[in-house]
């Protein structure tokens, strides 16, 4: 059994630390992933999961690692280079990771995920602005190595998920995202649109007062799920995505 760790304030970012349990599972983006669990946010009303299913790791030979340096409350670490790298940060914290990467120079595929891993956290069609959920697992090591995958020169900031900025109302954009919804309801509404006939939609909701939730589908969709926010959300797709907490 996995621990999930952090917590999420609305508003201000707040350095309370909640401990969920459950399990982690690996899946692929193609396939909308089953329940699992890891760590969990910190901003007050907090987030909980992490799911993936079958794609092998990149198997290429990569350059020497950057060293990020340390990410904590309040500070993020920052990585760039050109073409695909490990990036090496520790963390000092109970939090799970945002990455968040910049990689509008880029062509072809970006891909987010670490050493051994038989998917990867997340991978989106470049050039493109993203951001990816890393290490929500309570006996994750200080001490991470996560890969990005890019064709071309990109950057990438780690920071908590305590340290994202909340927002309130219906919430739109295109390809991966990790949210921290500060509305106080019960439910989130998403509409999907793919971007093309292989791609598909897999969200994450992480809160204090339940379970980590987990849902998507690999055809265009509109529609409502019980999640008792507020609490962060990792968007993983190519596509148009709209999310509105709902009363």
């Amino acid at each position: 059994m996995g621990t999930v760790r952090g917590t999420v304030t609305v508003g201000a970012v707040v350095a309370a630390v909640l401990l969920m349990t459950g399990c982690a599972q690996e899946m692929d983006d193609a396939a909308p992933p089953e329940p699992t669990a890891s760590r969990t946010p910190t901003h007050t009303s907090t987030p909980t999961p992490t799911p993936t299913a079958t794609t092998p790791p990149i198997a290429r030979a990569l350059p020497d690692t950057v060293d990020a340096g340390t990410v904590s409350s309040g500070v993020s670490a920052t990585a760039s280079a050109t073409g695909p790298s490990n990036v090496a940060f520790h963390t000092e914290g109970a939090f799970a990771v945002v990455i968040e990467l910049d990689c509008s120079a880029c062509t072809g595929t970006a891909t987010v995920t670490a050493p051994g891993r038989m998917s990867p956290f997340g991978r989106a069609t470049a050039p493109l602005k993203g951001s990816f959920l890393t290490a929500v697992m309570r006996d994750d090591a200080p001490d991470q190595t996560v890969i990005v995958d890019a064709q071309g020169p990109w950057s990438a900031t780690m920071r908590s998920w305590n340290d994202i900025p909340s927002v309130s109302g219906a919430q739109s954009g295109t390809g991966p995202a990790v949210l921290f919804l500060s509305d106080d309801v019960p439910h989130v509404s998403v509409d999907f649109t793919p971007a093309d006939a292989d791609d598909s939609f897999s969200g994450r909701v992480f809160t204090t007062s339940d379970q980590p939730k987990i849902f998507g589908n690999t055809e265009a969709f509109a529609e409502q799920f019980d999640v008792d926010l507020p609490g962060v959300m990792a968007i993983q797709t190519n596509g148009t995505w709209t999310v509105t907490p709902v009363p």
